[in-house]
């Protein structure tokens, strides 16, 4: 019984022991948390910077406002625009880095001459922001940028500290209003995009996602894409930036030639029966490197880069897919190749699973030697589209063909078709497959797999 009343003595003192050790480890936590609070220069949280301004004596922006909204920064002043609210959260947060303790006051009470040596006499960039609901505001004076340690000096109006921030805060107070202002091109995410159009003088490209998730062709032909283009050419008008705010009216598109653009793009949002947005491209600006442009969303001129414009698809064959056949290997349970000497050769995939001649009772082909062969017939590329008129076959040698590949899948009722023919200008051979119903050409290794694979069996 002493025995039990001494352990339980025991368990209540250690509990006590390790109470009070958490209590003092949170109250230390609290003390720590306070100092580092009382040792932060601006006594807020940026998420409470409902609106900021920005005063440069220098600029030809002299003063640039901006608001916090639900949907992001807004500039409201000297123009009414969408933000780039990233660029505006990361200039806050470098000056919320700046802190209040003896590592960064560089002088406490500084004399006018160490003011002026500081560039904070008579400071040319002032940034005023306004915290919560009541709108205090809190205005930071910035001065010369410290030879060394990537830093700047500046000043907390009403005090008479000076501190040093980081530079990249005083360098972000120095540029102008493009820097701030929104630059975004095609504000649609992309994945977003279920039809686009592209009209300019080499064509009309119409493109649309069906509901089985892949990307067709429908104008000028009706044709697979590839979608890693499809999604490269929306990704790129996703990601590019405007170079320049040209007039913030368009009064005066056609100084622009965007009265008659040379280019249209118009894009479809899912669900939207009705295009979403439309962007046109007028004259070309040499001095600008860049396009002029307008779009429906929006009620300015402004530029884009040249690079920009130059990957917009100019034909539909941009965007086309270049694969050649499109066969499940797995489900293929018949090979008829026509090679030299106009024999056919027949493989037919038996219950075993085995590749064998002529039928399923026929002798066996070496697995690793069919599959070798189909591996390569399904990597092949188309290397150019040539006519999608099939009238007079005959002159690229493909009626007859040179040589034929048909492949026949479990459930077809129609094979998967391949004809090469004759050698082409370019060095390639032209060849017709079924899916692209046009003439193609490919690489002349396609032929001589088709004549010389199989000549030993």
């Amino acid at each position: 019984m002493k025995y039990v009343k001494s352990t339980f003595i025991w368990f209540i003192v250690l509990v006590a022991v390790a109470g009070y050790s958490y209590l003092d480890l949170e109250s230390t936590k609290m003390e720590e948390a306070k100092k580092e609070e009382e040792a932060k220069l601006l006594p807020f949280n940026t998420l409470e910077v409902l609106t900021l301004t920005i005063e440069n004596d220098d600029s030809n922006d002299k003063s640039i406002e901006l608001e916090r909204w639900d949907d992001g920064w807004r500039i409201v002043k000297p123009i009414e625009a969408k933000a780039h609210s990233g660029a505006v959260e990361k200039f806050l947060k470098n000056l919320a880095a700046s802190r209040n303790d003896a590592d960064y006051v560089m002088d406490p009470d500084p004399t006018p001459e160490r003011l002026v040596e500081f560039g904070l006499a008579n400071p040319a960039v002032r940034v005023t922001m306004r915290v919560g609901r009541d709108l205090k505001p809190y205005t930071v004076q910035f001065g010369k940028r410290a030879p060394t340690m990537g830093v700047a000096y500046a000043r907390l109006e009403g005090r008479k500290a000076v501190f040093r921030v980081l530079a990249d805060a005083r360098s972000e107070a120095n540029k102008d209003m493009l820097y701030f202002r929104n630059k975004t091109v095609l504000r649609i995410n992309p994945v977003l995009v279920d039809q686009f159009s592209i009209t300019r003088p080499e064509g009309y490209i119409l493109a649309k996602l069906p509901q089985d998730g892949k990307w067709g062709l429908e104008k000028p032909v009706k044709a697979r894409t590839d979608y890693n283009k499809v999604f490269e050419f929306l990704g790129a008008l996703a990601n590019a930036e405007i170079s320049e705010f040209t007039e913030e009216t368009k009064a005066n598109i056609s100084t622009y030639g965007l009265d008659k653009p040379t280019i249209s793009l118009v894009f479809w949002k899912h669900g939207d029966s009705e295009p979403t947005v439309r962007l046109d491209i007028g004259k070309r600006s040499p001095e600008k490197r860049g396009y002029y442009c307008a779009m429906s969303d929006r009620d300015y001129v402004f530029v884009l880069p040249e690079e920009t414009i130059n990957a917009i698809p100019r034909h539909a064959d941009d965007l086309r897919s270049r694969d050649l056949l499109y066969v499940e290997k797995e489900k293929l349970k018949r090979i008829e190749v026509h090679g030299d000497g106009g024999g056919w050769l027949v493989l037919v995939k038996g219950v075993d699973n085995e590749w064998r001649l002529g039928d399923e009772k026929g002798e066996k082909v070496d697995f690793n030697l069919v599959t070798d062969f189909i591996d390569e017939m399904t990597s092949a590329r188309i290397k150019e589209f040539v006519t999608s008129n099939l009238k007079g076959l005959g002159k690229y040698g493909l009626e007859p063909a040179v040589a034929q590949l048909l492949f026949w899948t479990e459930g077809s009722t129609a094979p998967v078709s391949l004809k090469v023919g004759k050698k082409a200008p370019s060095g390639y051979v032209y060849a017709f497959a079924g899916a692209e119903n046009m003439v193609l050409t490919v690489d002349e290794r396609v032929k001589r797999l088709l004549q010389t694979y199989f000549r030993n069996l």
